[in-house]
């Protein structure tokens, strides 16, 4: 009987702290991959793109990229819109789907409202799609651990609900498709951001035309995402 894997990666935005702005929001993006379908060609090809572009960087950090921030602070925009369309090329070639959970922090304010909202939404998503996840034998969830709250979040509902999950503490050098939930959990926030207008003035200067945003990179990525 051939194995089958489903590869999990997640990336959030935002913290557990209480919110003391508004509005303010906190995201998890989870990006899904059926481990039969190879991304080899993809990854080589952006690997190729960066490297022919001479840029001397570790991987694709998405909101550094635009903010002008981090290592990402020695290029020009030029250069900078170049690296954010890599990815958005590489997300749009690669064979997977994409999901996120928008918490608002005016309901769910401290730590425990939001973990609480969280463990909600994620669980809601697991129970409408539980026969999508059952015909994998193995699912293996990759997060940094870059926050232990939705680590624990992630551990118990997975784990509750799906009795054949792994979880993997993960770099975002060393795996392409967790460069893809930022990538996305990015543009999401984004979204929200210019929905409300909200953009800060570097959000806006990354972006050539004022709808760029919406018609190049919002509505690429919905392409993408998980039909529930």
């Amino acid at each position: 009987m051939l194995m089958k894997e489903l590869s999990v990666f997640i990336d959030e935005s935002g913290d557990f702290g209480i919110a003391t702005k508004f509005p303010s929001y906190y995201l998890t993006t989870f990006v899904f991959h059926d481990q039969s379908k190879s991304i080899d060609k993809q990854v080589n090809q952006l690997e190729s793109r960066i490297k022919n572009n001479n840029f001397d960087i570790e991987y694709l950090h998405s909101m550094p990229i635009i903010r002008k921030e981090s290592v990402f602070d020695k290029y020009s925009l030029d250069d900078r819109r170049k690296l954010l369309y890599c990815m958005l090329n590489f997300t749009m070639s690669c064979p997977i789907t994409h999901y996120t959970v928008f918490v608002d922090r005016k309901i769910a304010n401290d730590k425990i409202a939001l973990s609480g909202k969280l463990s909600k939404e994620i669980t809601q998503f697991i129970d409408r799609n539980y026969d999508f996840f059952m015909q994998y034998n193995r699912i293996v969830v990759y997060y940094d651990n870059g926050q232990i709250e939705l680590s624990s979040v992630l551990n118990a509902i997975f784990s509750a609900h799906l009795n054949h999950v792994e979880f993997r503490k993960a770099i975002p050098q060393k795996y392409k498709l967790l460069q893809v939930a930022d990538f996305i959990c990015t543009i999401e926030l984004l979204n929200i951001k210019r929905n409300s207008n909200t953009l800060n003035s570097s959000e806006k200067k990354f972006f050539y035309k004022s709808q760029e945003l919406k018609k190049t990179f919002i509505k690429a990525i919905n392409k993408k995402h998980f039909e529930n």
